[in-house]
């Protein structure tokens, strides 16, 4: 069986190393040299703040794939540092399954709090701009970890890789995956269809990969980030999350939605949302706006559902379209 590294990573996913008496090194081998050895606890600090900051990073940890995952277990061993902040201030990956094409999908995780947020984008393979504003969200997570103290928050920015590399709904098989979860309301269709929901419901392999994540994470609850090419943006909730999704239209203007005008059979957010009692939000972004825009757009908004503990029930009614 194989193996899946939990490792920190730059922006770019390389994995950090620092510079220490000129040549590169973990922060672990560093601590072991023997000049270090003769350093007080003011230069341990000095190299403790240098890691936080993403200058330097451990060594990878793995953890297989069927192996129940820890983020506290998987420590940056910074001693003297609180755990929550030696965790929230690296950029873990996880490994939950692989494309239609054979590609890998990872989440990257920050923060170890015991209430976790899982965070998708291109569900949809021609919604770049899902895309974009997940990895920038994750981008600022990393340089930013005091945003998730007390919180875990799983991203898998590129949930659709084959269908991005095509610029298609469908991932290679033909199959729309928010068509693709074993929801009560799943329905089979026609083949070629852009709304194609595959041969049986979680038939596709990005299907199965998030519902792994879903089972081994166990997020309280989901965002999963769209984009229209309407450009009819809103936050759309399905489950417990109407709530959620105001506190979220406080922040980017956009309207709050039980529905988007059409069926959604076989939905993440009638498996989840619906189903299964997590709230889930669909943020659904201008596709005609840049992902830079977007994501300054939405910044506070999805920083808002990630630090929010409970939601106020909503005091007026709903949107729908």
């Amino acid at each position: 069986m194989s193996e899946v590294a939990l490792l920190p990573r730059a922006t770019h996913g390389i994995p950090l190393r620092c510079a220490y008496n000129g040549r590169m090194t973990t922060p672990q081998n560093a601590m072991h040299t023997t000049p270090y050895r003769l350093v007080g606890p003011a230069i341990l600090a000095a190299v403790l703040i240098v890691t936080s900051a993403g200058g330097c990073a451990p060594q990878a940890q793995t953890v297989r794939p069927d192996q129940p995952v820890d983020y506290q277990a998987h420590s940056t061993q910074l001693q003297g540092w609180p755990a929550d902040m030696a965790l929230a201030s690296t950029r873990r990956t996880l490994d939950v399954g692989r494309s239609a094409d054979g590609g890998t999908l990872a989440v990257e995780a920050f923060g170890s709090g015991p209430k976790t947020v899982l965070v998708l984008g291109g569900i949809h393979g021609d919604e770049t701009r899902s895309v974009e504003v997940a990895r920038l969200l994750a981008d600022y997570l990393a340089a930013t970890p005091e945003a998730v103290l007390g919180k875990t928050v799983a991203i898998l920015s590129d949930a659709n890789p084959s269908g991005a590399a095509r610029r298609t709904r469908t991932n290679a098989s033909g199959v729309d995956l928010n068509r693709n979860f074993a929801a009560r309301n799943w329905q089979p269709g026609t083949m070629g269809r852009r709304d194609y929901p595959g041969p049986s419901p979680g038939s596709e392999p990005e299907t199965q990969a998030i519902i792994r994540a879903f089972e081994r994470l166990r997020p309280g609850r989901i965002i999963s980030l769209h984009a229209t090419a309407r450009d009819e943006a809103c936050n759309n909730f399905d489950g417990p999350a109407e709530g959620l999704a105001r506190l979220m239209a406080a922040q980017n203007g956009y309207p709050v939605l039980a529905n988007i005008g059409h069926p959604t059979p076989g939905s993440l957010g009638s498996w989840a949302g619906i189903d299964r009692g997590v709230p889930v939000i669909t943020l659904e972004l201008p596709e005609s706006r840049p992902g830079a825009e977007c994501w300054e757009r939405n910044r506070g908004a999805l920083l808002e559902a990630i630090s929010a503990d409970a939601p106020a029930p909503p005091a007026t009614p709903v949107s729908s379209r």
